[in-house]
């Protein structure tokens, strides 16, 4: 049995997109501003409907916009399946998301959709180039805080506890 390359390097493709839309979601969760640009080519397109703009700009409404996203204390992004239909250096992709976000200390944004992307390979890496997110449910319910359980708490910045790359628990002695 023989295993076609051309098949290997659409496989690969796939996986580095796919990894490109979850590291984009991730930055957008933890406001990081940099990890945001990193997703988008130089000349791009965002349209998320109350924002339309360049990724450069996409990044500085999340990060820097007081009165939407910088507000909540979380962001949360849940990516579903993704379809990318890969000719040469150009992707097209279509990938599900729920989204939530708390709006108020009793209410929680919800929104439920796709994002229609279209990417370039730029220099060997995929990048974004034109994103068209399409809502098929959005909406607030009202929403109770739990009381902590001892678990850890995500941040928004980087503090979370997804940058400290702990290979033990700091408070146990190693066996």
């Amino acid at each position: 049995m023989t295993t076609d390359p051309g098949r290997l390097d659409i496989l690969a493709d796939k996986l580095e997109l796919t990894e490109l839309v979850a590291r984009l979601a991730r930055a957008v969760d933890r406001k990081d501003r940099a990890g945001i640009v990193a997703c988008y080519a130089r000349r791009s397109f965002d349209d998320h409907g109350r924002f339309r703009g360049s990724g450069e700009e996409f990044a500085e409404f999340i990060c820097n916009n007081p009165g939407f996203t910088t507000a909540s204390p979380f962001v949360y992004h849940l990516m579903g399946q993704s379809v990318f239909d890969v000719a040469g250096d150009e992707a097209f992709g279509e990938t599900y998301f729920g989204y939530w976000m708390q709006t108020g200390s009793d209410s929680l944004y919800q929104s439920l959709g796709r994002y229609l992307d279209y990417f370039e390979r730029v220099d060997g890496t995929w990048l974004l180039v034109y994103r068209r997110v399409v809502m098929e449910w959005d909406g607030t319910l009202p929403a109770t805080n739990a009381v902590p359980g001892g678990h850890l708490r995500g941040t928004r910045d980087a503090s979370d506890p997804l940058y400290q790359r702990l290979r033990w628990p700091t408070d146990q002695p190693q066996a």
